[in-house]
């Protein structure tokens, strides 16, 4: 049988971290099954699904290039097959009418309360024969004895008691299908070989297996993934760092490197800590997905995309500059790359470098550049500025000569007159070798810098 999985995301917001491992890790296992990975947009709330929200979840896809096979699937499109499954469940007497109002059901949670007991839907119109009004919901009959177990493939034997479960709702008083009877028609007509999903989902299991059951169809494999949380242990939000997808690719962070993170959130092979694509494909499974939350950390992510980016050659570091770069000359810029690759540890960084490299003033000084500009001594400063503009071959070795003839004259360390020159130049406190900079940034620019903050 041919292995099928598939993403269902809501439109009703971004696709956020928790979705796109989920993502990836059915992208992964229909891949290393020769199976495929299909694409459900369940938008039948039709107050809170946004079309932007679905581009940008397709968008987030594609960047992570995890492609889906075939058409899009849209659930609000099937709600006619939702609605014929759940008068089947009607008409075969495994579902019924309720009439009771809100404020029947009010009054029921009230006394549960007061018991200090769970709700749970009394069942009261089960047996209801005739109509009593137009105005009604189905609800499916849950057995009212006996054991609901479940062979989950990451939880293991989870087993829930029938009289736990209430005789929960498949079709609206307007005659809209639920959550629950919708999945389950979706991944039936979809044939849908495994489910692989949050463990938030569990108790949602439970109540569609009853409806596979009721239908006597057969029930897909389940696999449910414990969440990710924060570094303190609470829910993952913005606060520990995390945002949409594509609020990632804004920072530049590299594709590769976000699904190699989301990948080791939960999931391991041996100690291996990076996996190409096909290494990824080839060892995933399901196995080795483990039953505790993972912990979210962006310091660890940026070390990951730090990895990944300096195995870029300069070739592909030039394919990725912002088009804002990519006007000018390519042999120049690809000399840049190589000269700010050795340090860098992100593509911002690269862009930095040829920001201040390409223009002929320094627009922002940072805090700390300016303190040490302030604190240089001036007269020092100028006398080197003045040795600098009298070299005629304008290269790293003379430029190095001259600023360490300085620091033997005036019996300093290197630091104390290279350093400022660093902070004048290029505005920051740190940069690949001075002595290089200087020569690619050319005599006139450079001397122009350093006498706009010590002449």
């Amino acid at each position: 049988m041919t292995v099928i999985t598939r993403f269902a995301p809501s439109p009703t917001g971004s696709l956020h971290l928790g979705g796109a491992r989920t993502a990836l890790f059915n992208w992964l296992y229909a891949k290393n099954q020769g199976g495929k990975f299909l694409l459900r947009i369940e938008d039948t709330d039709l107050l809170r699904s946004k079309n932007e929200h679905k581009e940008q979840i397709c968008d987030s896809l594609r960047w992570l290039n995890l492609h889906w096979d075939s058409d899009i699937v849209y659930q609000s499109k099937n709600v006619s097959e939702h609605v014929k499954i759940a008068n089947l469940l009607l008409d075969k007497g495994l579902a019924y009418k309720c009439y009771c109002s809100v404020e029947d059901l009010k009054k029921e949670k009230e006394a549960a309360l007061k018991k200090k007991i769970p709700y749970k839907y009394s069942g009261k119109c089960r047996n209801i024969k005739e109509p009593l009004s137009d105005k009604f919901v189905l609800r499916i009959k849950v057995p009212d004895t006996g054991l609901l177990k479940l062979q989950d493939r990451i939880q293991g034997s989870v087993t829930v008691d029938y009289n736990n479960l209430e005789d929960f709702i498949i079709l609206r008083s307007d005659n809209t299908p639920t959550y629950m009877l919708a999945v389950v028609v979706d991944d039936y007509v979809m044939n849908i070989s495994d489910i692989i999903r949050g463990d938030d989902h569990l108790t949602n299991t439970f109540k569609q297996i009853i409806i596979y059951n009721a239908l006597e169809w057969k029930v897909p494999k389940f696999s449910h993934i414990p969440l990710i949380y924060g570094s303190d242990g609470s829910k993952l939000s913005k606060r520990h760092g995390a945002q949409s997808v594509l609020e990632y690719r804004k920072e530049r962070f590299m594709p590769e490197a976000l699904n190699n993170y989301l990948l080791r959130l939960g999931w391991g092979h041996k100690d291996k800590e990076f996996f190409s694509v096909d290494e990824a494909i080839k060892l995933f499974n399901i196995e080795g997905i483990g039953k505790s939350p993972s912990k979210f950390d962006k310091i660890k992510l940026e070390s990951v995309n730090t990895y990944y980016f300096k195995r870029l050659k300069s070739e592909q570091v030039l394919n990725i500059l912002s088009p804002k770069h990519k006007q000018n000359d390519s042999k120049k810029l690809l000399a840049l790359i190589d000269l700010f690759k050795s340090r860098a540890e992100n593509i911002n960084d690269i862009e930095d470098g040829i920001s201040y490299m390409q223009s002929d003033n320094i627009d922002r000084y940072s805090d700390d550049a300016l303190k040490i500009i302030n604190s240089a001594d001036k007269k020092i400063m100028l006398d080197t500025i003045n040795e600098l503009e009298k070299i005629s071959l304008w290269q790293a070795t003379s430029i190095e000569e001259v600023i360490k003839s300085k620091v033997k004259k005036h019996n300093l360390k290197m630091f104390d007159i290279a350093a400022p020159i660093r902070a004048s130049i290029t505005g920051k406190t740190f940069s690949p070798s001075i002595f290089l900079v200087l020569e690619k940034l050319g005599k006139k620019v450079s001397i122009d810098r350093l006498k706009k903050n010590f002449d």
